[in-house]
């Protein structure tokens, strides 16, 4: 296990879920959807400015020559969150999909970049397969590290200004978020999830998220935010998600299973 893994008590919090999860495999290789979009339910909250007052390199962190707030949380004005991780888990000693659908061995093959724009990492959520690449990037005029730290894996790379260096990560999978952080600018950071199992997605700026070509069955997934852990009070017509935000779902052939509008309490993220 690497060190230095952010949030330890989320983290073996979410471990504790990823196996307590089961799931049965649907036979003969048919194939399903899950669709959905999640919202805040109340206040946004609101995050503070970054810390980058004192730092040398102030001028290039700024946006709009203003101070970046934390990233944290991100909703639009409809409220709509990003950058929740929603995950198909198996649980120890439970089946496991016999195969995965043959298109995610060609997104596998797919190059990922996780960019350094005025100090933020962009991306703020990766999801990234076992020995798949990662061009890390650097398009700021001043220099970044991407010191990458998952109970697995773990990287240090430095990445001069305007530059970018690849990165093929290793084949050790992990069963829970790590985190990305430049050591220069502590404030910078970003979660990344690596594992060899396609079946996570993240939710985007209209807090949408989709996952394809799942085996039809009925599976456990799970909703996580940094923020917030995993989402056990996500509300969600049909379904209610247990205390690690673990529901049970049926993917049927050749249908989406469209969840709707989730509603996340806005103290999810307060509790």
């Amino acid at each position: 296990m690497k060190k230095n893994v952010f949030s330890k008590l989320a983290l073996v919090g979410f471990l504790v879920g990823s196996f307590a999860a089961s799931a049965c495999f649907g036979q003969g290789g048919d194939w399903g959807s899950l669709t959905g979009q999640i919202v805040i339910d109340g206040d946004v909250p609101k995050m503070a400015p970054e810390d980058v007052e004192g730092n040398p390199d102030k001028a290039a962190c700024l946006v709009d020559g203003k101070i970046p707030v934390d990233d944290g949380i991100v909703a639009n004005d409809k409220k709509q969150l990003r950058d929740v991780f929603v995950l198909m888990y198996v649980g120890r000693g439970a089946a496991v999909p016999e195969k995965f659908h043959p298109s995610y061995d060609e997104t596998k093959k797919v190059k990922l970049t996780l960019d350094n724009q005025k100090c933020r990492f962009v991306p703020k959520s990766v999801f990234a397969r076992t020995g798949q690449t990662l061009i890390m990037k650097n398009s700021d005029d001043v220099g970044h590290n991407c010191h990458i730290t998952t109970f697995q894996q773990e990287h240090n790379i430095n990445i001069p200004a305007g530059k970018e260096i690849e990165l093929k990560l290793e084949d050790t999978p992990d069963k829970i978020p790590g985190e990305v952080r430049c050591d220069i600018h502590k404030w910078m950071d970003s979660v990344i999830f690596i594992r060899d199992n396609p079946y996570v997605a993240i939710s985007d700026e209209t807090g949408k998220f989709k996952i394809e070509n799942i085996p039809a069955g009925d599976w456990k997934f799970q909703f996580w935010h940094k923020k917030a852990g995993y989402l056990k009070t996500l509300e969600i017509k049909g379904y209610t998600p247990d205390r690690r935000g673990c529901i049970e779902a049926t993917i049927a052939k050749d249908k989406s299973l469209d969840l709707g509008v989730l509603k996340l309490p806005a103290e999810a993220f307060t509790k």
